[in-house]
């Protein structure tokens, strides 16, 4: 692969970002939070509310700005604390014990200036070693970049099956290896023998993912397959820089921070020693200079204790010495500490935004997730890769996104490495890439979570029929056996029935679609769920297709007193799992001047989307543990997506009902 190539590829995705950087600055980022809280805990004059809020992005917002009602004017806030669970944010003013609403809206493009800012590092290095590496993930050879050696060997928990141990084996011979890993087919925890292994080998990791969540199941995961190989020693080489998604003892005990605040500590300890045995050699020297000032004789017991304590000034280098080293343990060289672990796991903007990773080297590079990062985050961390690197993904589900209105940016933006890879506009040519780069692909083929009537559907539309579902016994120690009762575990609910009816809101931001008839059904489905099965609310989550309604459907379970049920659109489930999902498709009819007009969106339409469609609703319709619930107008559906996934997939599951 030419470096000109790889150059004109780099070049290409700074041209994306700049236009991304543009949209972010035009279009601030919006989200609304409930139920803030006065904290007792805040310096003189400021005022902290702490709310509950899973958009960890505002860790990034530099000023905020934020809209109360009662209130007609907007004030500016400032990010405090920034976690998975809460957020605490610095207002202006004491507004009093509890805040219900706040509006938010803030410009979020930091983080990608400093993707920016690394670009354009690789792109100027004269160094060509770096865009070499890039060359191999984006321009895959299978000649060059797979070495079989039959001599390689593995360690695993012995329950590995035949498509995850291939992975394990070809990440060790491969420069590059790219992991297909569909809903419950045991991706993360394959991943954590993997990473177990290049660390038995001596190997330098690094581990990154999109989420914080993510790195955290990740990486404890890869603590975890130490043990069952019985290499735990090799957890104190090991690393969490970042923030915490989970809570684990675990995780808190490998977490950087803590590690920094130890050494701190132990510095601070070792500084103390050292300034006392500097204090007392340098006060015990004005004595006897003093002594020997007057004529005096220096006593023979000052003369020894002095002779003692130089030998030992002399093993630091001396007094001069000494100071250095005590002013050195002052403070921590953080960027030593980072470089002497031997697994490091964070997020894609921590390695692009954080100096630390500056100049960093890895021999393998390890990334989760890798079908939801654009393609400049791969780069960057690619870069850093000098033997491997793996990523580990499904190209069926959510693909990168952006905002931008620059087409040609937009594109490149939202398209994922497996199908820039593979060149693929369609299922079945990823599968055909597959096929013919078996010695850089894997393809994992059984599924042990997802309920074997949901499987199989998924299986037909989305994998060409080549997931399979566990045999019962053979769960392989996942979290949750798939069902495999005739009782379906999908259930489409028309609303058909119900007349309903789409309207907008006019806000000025974008597609805000209202269907007040599903909003009704809903409710009512959720009380059904909650009061008459007993499922708890937390093991609740409910999924539409646009930000604005998730606003919507939230304000209206928080006057229900459902607010514990957890709301959020597709990409706020990408990863994640509840016993029960509800996917409100929110679309119907709209009236137009007296006549009912059916159009369709951008999420549900493959003609508007492409391959982005499936893939979104792969992931909608897999996030389930127990049970599915699909709310939608099939009238619509039918006019609109009949020969579409949309249309295919939900006449498939009622027919499965009957």
């Amino acid at each position: 692969m030419s470096d000109k190539k790889v150059k004109k590829l780099i070049k290409r995705a700074l041209e994306a970002v700049n236009a991304e950087i543009e949209a972010v600055r035009e279009k601030p980022a919006h989200e609304v939070l409930f139920d803030g809280v006065l904290s007792d805990h805040h310096p003189p004059g400021v005022f902290y509310y702490e709310f509950e809020s899973k958009n960890t992005s505002l860790r990034f917002a530099e000023i905020i700005r934020a809209e109360m009602e009662g209130y007609e004017e907007e004030f500016e806030l400032y990010p405090v604390e920034i976690s998975e669970e809460k957020a605490i944010l610095h207002f202006p003013h004491n507004f009093g014990g509890t805040l219900p609403k706040v509006t938010l809206e803030w410009e979020n493009d930091f983080i990608l200036r400093r993707l920016r800012t690394e670009l354009q590092k690789i792109l100027d290095r004269e160094d060509r070693q770096v865009r070499e590496r890039i060359g191999r993930l984006f321009y895959p050879d299978a000649d060059r970049h797979h070495s079989k050696d039959p001599d390689t060997r593995v360690l695993d928990d012995s329950r590995r099956n035949d498509a995850q141990h291939e992975s394990l084996l070809k990440a060790l011979q491969n420069k590059v290896l790219y992991v297909w890993g569909p809903p419950g087919t045991g991706k993360t925890s394959t991943l954590g023998f993997m990473i177990a292994n290049y660390l038995i080998k001596g190997k330098r990791v690094l581990f990154a993912a999109n989420t914080n969540r993510a790195v955290d199941v990740g990486l404890l995961s890869a603590l975890e397959a130490l043990t069952a190989v019985e290499k735990e020693h090799l957890e104190e080489k090991a690393t969490r820089f970042g923030e915490m998604a989970l809570d684990s003892e675990r995780l808190e005990t490998v977490l950087f921070d803590r590690h920094i605040e130890k050494k701190a500590k132990e510095q601070e300890r070792q500084a103390a020693d050292l300034s006392n045995l500097l204090g007392k050699y340098q006060k015990l020297q004005k004595e006897i200079d003093n002594l020997m000032d007057h004529g005096e004789s220096v006593p023979q017991e000052l003369d020894d204790e002095i002779a003692r304590l130089g030998e030992r000034l002399d093993k630091h280098g001396g007094e001069a010495a000494l100071e250095e080293k005590v002013d050195r343990l002052i403070s921590v060289n953080e960027r030593r500490e980072l470089e002497g672990m031997q697994l490091v796991a964070t997020t894609l903007a921590k390695v692009c935004t954080s100096d630390l990773f500056d100049g960093q080297e890895f021999d393998a590079v390890v990334i989760d997730e890798a079908s939801m990062a654009n393609l400049p985050y791969l780069m960057v961390l690619t870069a850093m890769a000098g033997d491997h690197i793996v990523v580990v993904g499904d190209p069926m589900q959510l693909p990168p996104i952006a905002i931008t209105g620059d087409m040609e940016a937009r594109q490149f933006l939202e398209e994922d490495i497996f199908t820039y890879a593979s060149k693929a506009k369609s299922t079945e040519d990823l599968f055909a890439w597959h096929d013919r780069n078996r010695p850089l692909t894997t393809f994992f083929d059984t599924q042990y979570r997802l309920n074997k009537d949901l499987a199989e559907v998924l299986s037909s539309v989305f994998y060409e029929g080549r997931l399979k579902t566990a045999a019962p016994g053979n769960e392989r120690k996942m979290t949750s056996a798939p069902t495999t009762a005739k009782a379906p575990t999908v259930h489409v609910i028309d609303s058909q029935k119900y007349g309903p009816e789409l309207t907008q809101k006019d806000e000025g931001r974008g597609f805000s679609p209202v269907n007040e008839v599903h909003s009704v059904i809903l409710t009512r489905i959720l009380k059904r769920l909650i009061l008459q099965n007993h499922v708890p609310m937390e093991e609740i989550g409910v999924i539409v297709p646009f930000r604005s309604t998730v606003y919507d459907i939230r304000g209206e379970l928080y006057e229900q007193g459902l607010d514990v049920v957890e709301v959020g659109t597709i990409h706020t489930f990408q990863g994640r799992e509840k016993k029960v999902i509800i996917f409100d498709t929110v679309m119907s009819g709209e009236d137009s001047y007296g006549r009912r007009r059916h159009y369709s969106v951008r999420p549900f339409d493959e003609e508007k989307n492409g391959l982005a469609v499936p893939r979104l609703l792969n992931v909608a319709l897999s996030r389930s543990k127990d049970r599915l619930v699909i709310l939608a107008d099939m009238d619509h559906i039918n006019k609109v997506y009949a020969n579409k996934f949309l249309g295919e997939l939900l006449r498939r599951f009622q027919k499965n009902e009957k």
